[in-house]
């Protein structure tokens, strides 16, 4: 395990948005390969994935992409026409929360589990801006499994500004109003055959 002190050391910044309040920093050995194999092989096999179907243009358009949802209860996320209930958190998994809210210095109540099965299954430009989020509350993701490229880019047209290559075990934060003024994808990685599981650590508005 890596000691609290420890948890800022390895810590790159990916943005320094000042003006507009937005940053990212990115961890590549938040866990070490150990744990990060552990976790990745537990919650593949006990997490309740189901297929995805986000709407698009009025239209929902099945993906291979599956997803689940853990967090507090009666905690919910409404995202692209889909809605996810947290399930409760894994046995073991408190800890793991409490070191992701010390490295986003937050308390998250709510994680978004994606499964990626292989690099054919992607994800598009969008920012996660639903009305469900705690306005401008910090996202974490902790990934596990397959490297994937993560890009982000200023606006809602355009290129990449920034890219990163998320390592097993490594998290990336994305704090202050980068949703309102950033978008992220995972592009397609066609020569990936290897799965991942990324979880995305969120503060939820209770109602």
């Amino acid at each position: 395990m890596v000691p609290p002190s420890m948890l800022f050391e390895t810590r790159e910044t990916l943005i320094d948005d000042r003006a507009r309040g937005c940053w990212v920093s990115y961890q590549s050995h938040f866990l070490s390969a150990d744990e990060s194999d552990r976790w990745l092989r537990r919650l593949a096999a006990e997490l309740p994935f189901v297929a995805e179907a986000p709407v698009i243009f009025g239209k929902a358009i099945p993906v291979r992409r599956r997803s689940c949802a853990l967090g507090e209860p009666g905690v919910r996320y409404r995202y692209s026409g889909i809605e996810r209930v947290a399930h409760p958190w894994p046995d073991g998994f408190a800890s793991l929360v409490e070191r992701v809210n010390r490295a986003a210095d937050t308390r998250f109540n709510f994680a978004l589990c994606n499964e990626y099965a292989d690099g054919e299954v992607a994800l598009g430009w969008h920012s996660d801006d639903e009305d469900d989020l705690v306005r401008d509350a910090p996202i974490a993701s902790l990934s596990l499994g397959a490297t994937r490229d993560f890009a982000l880019r200023l606006g809602r047209s355009g290129a990449a500004c920034a890219t990163v290559s998320l390592a097993p075990g490594s998290l990336l934060v994305m704090g202050g109003a980068t949703q309102r003024h950033y978008q992220h994808r995972v592009p397609v990685r066609k020569r990936c055959a290897q799965l991942r599981i990324n979880l995305t650590f969120r503060q939820m508005i209770t109602r």
